[in-house]
């Protein structure tokens, strides 16, 4: 049963002189942050909001990836260890869960719009006294819409990682996107083929990068890709699940699968409570606000394009 894709084993490379280990999951995660991060911002400042909080909300983001992900696995996937050992509970480099990282990275970016549009809030009492252009708030479903726009970068990246460890395997198939020698049961053994759902999942993410690019070319109200990226993204989660291995279930479906049904649940949520509201970069436009400090007047500010 042999796969159209060869195996391969997971990449990694030494830096010499320091003899440092270089993993391709760490390079490719560290990767789709960066990229992923610049797209966000690059959607702020078309939307006529500030850039830098994106910026600076990344570091919540990466503690609510590693904790909320080991969390969720942890408490999830593997519940006998903690009987066992209660201190596995802050082991963040043993097993990570997406949905567990999702739950908390979202909390913790509503934690840090909500101090910042308090800032703002204080900030503008200062700026109305001195006769200073006031600044726009900070909306979570203003910038969330940035940071989940730059999803699909950041998750598409992770997931080639995935791929290149050979991470997620699947059930044994002769479909041609099967590998070779990635079995859970028969490691390197060329003669059997087996789903990456690593790579899968890498091929939705990457593939709904050209899909938001495009969707953005058209002002959208905010909320729009809160609501749009869980909806797309619950079913092939749910499908993609269907086809793991050994997995831990409650009444028949894993626990990412009960959390796909909840996101796509909160995204449709979304849509149907904000669906009517005026677009972040047409109301940006129209606001005599301005979005950071460096802009000195309403007048001196690009007006976004839509």
């Amino acid at each position: 049963m042999l796969g159209t894709l060869p195996f391969f084993a997971p990449v990694q490379f030494t830096i010499p002189i320091i003899n440092l280990p270089i993993h391709g999951f760490g390079m490719m995660v560290a990767l789709g942050l960066y990229l992923g991060t610049e797209m966000a911002m690059s959607k702020a400042k078309r939307d006529g909001l500030d850039p830098d909080i994106i910026n600076r909300v990344v570091t919540w983001m990466i503690v609510g990836i590693f904790v909320g992900g080991h969390l969720g696995h942890a408490i999830f996937y593997e519940p006998h260890k903690i009987a066992a050992d209660p201190l596995y509970l802050f082991k963040v480099w043993d097993g990570l869960s997406s949905f567990g990282g999702f739950i908390v990275t979202a909390f913790l970016c509503w934690l840090f719009f909500r101090k910042e549009n308090n800032r703002v809030k204080r900030e503008n009492k200062t700026r109305h006294e001195e006769g200073k252009a006031l600044l726009l708030p900070v909306r979570a479903s203003h910038y969330g819409d940035c940071v989940i726009y730059g999803f699909p970068m950041a998750f598409g990246l992770g997931r080639i990682g995935c791929f290149m460890a050979h991470d997620h395997p699947g059930l044994e198939s002769t479909f041609f996107l099967a590998v070779q020698g990635v079995c859970q049961d028969h490691w390197t053994d060329i003669n059997y083929s087996c789903h990456d759902l690593g790579l899968y999942g890498a091929i939705w993410a990457c593939s709904m990068i050209g899909v938001v690019y495009l969707l953005d070319k058209k002002a959208r109200f905010p909320g729009f890709y809160l609501a749009i990226i869980p909806m797309v993204y619950a079913p092939f989660r749910v499908f993609f699940d269907s086809l793991r291995t050994a997995d831990t279930r409650y009444a028949g479906l894993t626990p990412a699968q009960y959390g796909a049904m909840i996101l796509f649940t909160v995204g449709l949520s979304v849509l149907l409570i904000q669906r009517k509201k005026k677009a972040v970069r047409t109301m940006t436009a129209e606001s005599d606000a301005i979005p950071y400090d460096l802009v000195a007047t309403p007048e001196s500010k690009e007006t976004p394009t839509a």
